[in-house]
């Protein structure tokens, strides 16, 4: 059965059966002119949307429409844990083609369900519209965060350490390996590994949580342009410089014949690939050992890879030998796509 045959109202009413919730914030859902939501007492209501779109942000040979729906909603969510906030409420506004099989929306929905249900988020309302030509999602998540605790990018003072969640370079490493028949004629553990976190990336909102809620991040940031860009942001609106260590940035572990696959060094892919969406924030050093405390009794990895220096020094890479030069902070830009990993 195609789209055009179930009809407008029939798939919000599959939706509605789809996503039934009991949270008690939500007067009125799914169905009405405008969702309704009572915040939290004490509690300020962050939100943060994002668009993705067919041929611009994905490729249907690559993925899934299970996919497509969870990615859709971990590009916002990720936002929210960028500010140690608490991801709440979901909007989600649909555009497909009418001859889209149903099924196909099923599958879409499902993966929107998924992340939903991991993370605790409701749908609580969004649009539905007819697309002349491929897919276009539109994600609005809401939540919240204790008044006066968010982590902004504007933070960060000359001194201040940096850090990283996690691994970076996975997610552009695999939509490389995605474009590539290498993937296919030769699966693995690592691969599938690699591409399933491009696919499915996993917003780190229990670390951004923890920053917040111990006051330990000066500021704050998801990385979804590539570490580059994305540290560029923090020095930009904190008007500071930086020290990255080549050597410390933590890289996948390839092995070898898989490596001789790639177009570029993993390093590369890490400093300009993109949608990692760990997050890379910076710290005061007399929190250092408070933080690597927390993080490691929670079993979370963090990577001290740099400093916050003056601003006329820009950002510089320190290499093994301690010399340092300048880097152009480079990284994924919808209209100037020189540098970035993210344009399928």
């Amino acid at each position: 059965m195609y789209l055009e045959e179930l009809g407008e109202h029939g798939l919000i009413r599959r939706i509605q059966k789809r996503f039934k919730s009991k949270d008690r914030s939500i007067v009125v859902g799914i169905g009405d002119d405008a969702a309704i939501i009572n915040p939290s007492p004490g509690k300020s209501l962050i939100i943060s949307t994002d668009t993705l779109r067919e041929d611009i942000h994905f490729k249907k040979k690559f993925y899934s429409p299970s996919d497509i729906g969870w990615k859709a909603v971990a590009v916002s969510v990720s936002d929210i844990a960028a500010m140690g906030g608490i991801p709440r409420f979901l909007l989600l506004s649909i555009a497909v083609p009418d001859k889209t099989i149903v099924k196909d929306i099923d599958g879409l929905l499902n993966g929107v369900k998924d992340i939903s249900t991991l993370y605790d988020i409701a749908l609580i309302g969004g649009n539905i519209s007819r697309s002349k030509k491929g897919i276009t999602l539109d994600t609005t998540v809401m939540g919240e965060l204790p008044k006066g605790k968010g982590r902004l990018r504007s933070g960060a003072s000359v001194g201040d350490l940096i850090y990283v969640t996690g691994i970076v370079g996975s997610s552009a490493i695999g939509l490389s390996l995605l474009k590539s028949s290498f993937v296919y004629s030769t699966p693995s553990l690592s691969t599938s590994q690699l591409i399933s976190t491009h696919l499915r990336p996993l917003p780190k909102v229990n670390e951004g949580i923890i920053l917040s809620k111990n006051k330990l991040a000066t500021a704050m940031i998801d990385i979804s342009d590539g570490l580059l860009a994305d540290l560029s942001h923090i020095c930009d609106q904190s008007k500071v410089g930086a020290n990255i260590y080549r050597d410390l940035i933590p890289l996948p572990d390839i092995h070898l014949k898989l490596k001789k696959r790639l177009a570029k060094e993993p390093l590369f892919y890490a400093l300009y690939g993109g949608e990692d969406y760990e997050l890379l924030f910076t710290i005061k050093k007399r929190d250092r050992e408070k933080l690597e405390a927390i993080f490691k009794k929670k079993s979370f990895d963090i990577t001290f890879i740099g400093e916050i220096t003056s601003k006329d020094n820009g950002i510089r890479m320190v290499g093994i030998d301690g010399n340092k030069r300048i880097i152009r902070p480079g990284g994924f830009d919808h209209f100037i796509s020189k540098y970035g990993g993210k344009i399928c």
